[in-house]
């Protein structure tokens, strides 16, 4: 199944390269899910990155890595286009343990100290109770005293626990829930006005034969200022898949009005960071 996936996005990316040659300027693109670690660096540099948002044109990125070293590479060299985020992971083994971690806790207190970060995250919570935490609070208050966002990788029990801590928050939730339809995502965006959500991986829900999927169509004009698109280069593999995996984006795009496309594409995301 991946790999079919794979062939099609690829496919997309040729026909919209083919669009592209003949003289249709592509919509600008905000990716607000880009991860750039430690398993792509000697396959990948840093220019090369670059060239892939060029060619995908992709005019800003959210960008968070395991380990950071990542993501300040980006931000160094195009500090114009990418918009660094701490993830909160030192390595892979953070993942499963770092809501409840004092040294987690301490590495991001110094890490923030830099004043580069505009979020935290991408991060994930696996259930609510996981909020519950005297480290998970220190975070929620972390970015609430900061003014910066946390980038949430989770279901909706958690989004609203993350609010219930502090409502002033700000959340961008990862994948629009991975998995939650549209009803469920409706709910929490008319719920909590400081929610956000970013699309990646969820490309094919929102289109699933080409077409606009009729719910998904109605929730994205509802809330037109709340969408954001990201596509999630969690893996190596997804980086030569990238510009296919943003025409993917760009396919659905083009069935919405030209401002709400306009909006979801990069407007939400640069008033939402500040860009």
């Amino acid at each position: 199944m991946r790999f079919r996936r794979a062939a099609a996005i690829v496919s997309l990316s040729l026909l919209f390269a083919g669009i592209h040659a003949r003289g249709d300027e592509p919509l600008p693109i905000f990716d607000a899910h880009l991860h750039y670690s430690d398993d792509s660096w000697a396959s990948l540099s840093s220019k090369a990155v670059l060239e892939l948002l060029n060619q995908a044109g992709v005019t800003g990125a959210l960008v968070s890595s395991t380990p950071d070293d990542g993501t300040l590479m980006l931000y160094q060299a195009d500090p114009g286009r990418v918009v660094p985020e701490l993830r909160p992971y030192r390595s892979q083994a953070d993942m499963m343990t770092w809501y409840r971690d004092d040294k987690v806790l301490a590495y991001i207190e110094n890490r923030v100290e830099r004043n580069v970060y505009r979020g935290i995250g991408e991060f994930h919570l696996m259930d609510a109770s996981q909020v519950d935490t005297p480290q998970m609070k220190r975070v929620v208050e972390l970015a609430v005293e900061r003014d910066i966002l946390l980038h949430v990788h989770s279901g909706a029990a958690a989004v609203s626990a993350l609010f219930a801590t502090n409502p002033k928050v700000k959340i961008l939730w990862a994948h629009a829930g991975l998995s939650a339809p549209p009803a469920v995502i409706g709910e929490l965006l008319d719920r909590y006005p400081q929610l956000w959500t970013e699309l990646s991986l969820r490309a094919e829900d929102i289109a699933p034969s080409g077409g606009l999927d009729p719910a998904w169509q109605a929730l994205l004009l509802r809330h037109s200022d709340r969408f954001i698109i990201g596509t999630d280069t969690w893996a190596a593999w997804r980086w030569p898949l990238y510009v296919g995996l943003i025409q993917q984006h760009r396919e659905w795009l083009r069935q919405l009005p030209n401002d709400v496309a306009r909006k979801i594409a990069h407007r939400n995301a640069a008033r939402l960071l500040g860009q």
